[in-house]
């Protein structure tokens, strides 16, 4: 490889507003930065910036559709027509796209990395996401150049029962960017936000950022809320993040009588001023590849109470950086905070964590050495 070639990359994942732009924005500033060429393939439904191209393609958010066979087509004809040297896929939508659609190409030095973002199949998992994604990964792994895992239990599973011959690795996850969460006057927009919000200076905020769906499972917070408010504790709970569920949710909260104390925000782009009017962050999912959320909060000095699933396990340390409790357990967590609450001295202790690692450019720099390292492998 010649040092004055330069490298030419094409990221693929499946959109643009949910993905792309949520997560490898930094990646791809950075990139650039050491004078690559970064194109970007995606479902576009909003525009990225700072890519030298960006091709909008057929494929939605699920592999298992005809939008895919049109995708793995459309890709095609684009690795045709431009001479790449890394395709660096994301999702299993754009992991499986990028991977058929490169099989031809990779006789020519085409390098194939694929980047999951936790393994729809774990320890726990349902049988069908057995059925459905380990066949496919595990057959898409023999077309991979490099695989990049961002949990301890996704690399073992990998480096063991994946191609031999690829390289496996892992990352502090995709990358937090912290910058917008720098918030000037805190203590202000902490009182602004709970004017807006109607709740108290005095009561205390759990808050969740996440979209609402069943893995995500909020049904679990709106339990632990209940179970908070029943014993007479000054509790809010602020769901933040995109219905999935159509409504189910709210409909919990009216039931459980805590419609009054739940805020159902949708998507936001303030997640800085409403982690700073908040107390403590939780999160109730049951399946996660490294939760960035919990390493946003507590960038933002809220202490986390989590599920105990791979993802916060990647994150929290239980009762030295964070607590866990059992999946869908809503009492323990109930009584978690309640103890977080009452002991001042350890709400500061879990307050207080260093998360640099996590920083988006630290993380782009270890992106880039994978990137690096595979070019120069010549398995």
């Amino acid at each position: 490889m010649s040092t004055m070639k330069q490298i030419k990359v094409l990221l693929v994942a499946n959109v643009a507003k949910g993905h792309v732009n949520k997560f490898h924005i930094p990646t791809i500033k950075y990139l650039k930065s050491k004078g690559w060429h970064i194109d970007v393939a995606c479902s576009l439904d909003e525009d990225i910036p700072f890519a030298d191209n960006v091709y909008g393609m057929s494929w939605k958010r699920s592999p298992f559709t005809f939008k895919t066979l049109k995708g793995i087509v459309e890709l095609y004809q684009l690795l045709k027509k431009n001479q790449y040297d890394i395709i660096y896929c994301h999702t299993p939508v754009g992991g499986l796209v990028a991977r058929f659609a490169s099989i031809p190409f990779r006789k020519h030095g085409l390098k194939v990395v694929y980047f999951a973002h936790g393994l729809h199949f774990f320890k726990g998992s349902s049988i069908l996401s057995w059925l459905l994604f380990y066949p496919m990964e595990k057959l898409m792994a023999e077309f991979t150049d490099m695989f990049i895992t961002i949990n301890d239990e996704d690399y073992e599973r990998v480096k063991k029962k994946f191609n031999r011959h690829m390289l496996v690795s892992k990352t502090n996850g995709i990358g937090a960017n912290f910058n917008r969460l720098d918030i000037k006057n805190p203590e202000k927009i902490r009182q602004e936000y709970r004017n807006k919000l109607h709740i108290p200076i005095r009561s205390k905020i759990l808050i969740y950022v996440a979209e609402i769906n069943n893995n995500k499972n909020q049904q679990m917070l709106i339990k632990v809320l209940k179970n908070l408010r029943s014993k007479n504790l000054d509790v809010y709970l602020l769901l933040v993040g995109p219905d999935y569920l159509n409504g189910r949710c709210q409909q919990l909260s009216a039931k459980l009588q805590v419609q009054e104390y739940t805020k159902f925000l949708g998507w936001r782009n303030d997640i800085g001023e409403l982690l700073s009017a908040s107390d403590i962050y939780v999160a109730s999912s049951k399946r996660e590849g490294l939760a960035i959320n919990l390493v946003e909060a507590q960038y933002a000095h809220l202490p986390v109470v989590a599920t105990s699933n791979r993802g916060h396990l990647a994150v929290i340390k239980n009762n030295e950086n964070g607590i866990l409790v059992p999946i869908d357990d809503y009492s323990s967590m109930a009584d978690q905070i309640t103890t977080l609450m009452e002991n001042p001295d350890l709400y500061k202790k879990m307050a207080n964590v260093d998360v640099s690692k996590y920083e988006s450019v630290k993380v782009a720099s270890e992106i880039y050495e994978c990137l690096y390292d595979v070019l120069k492998n010549q398995q």
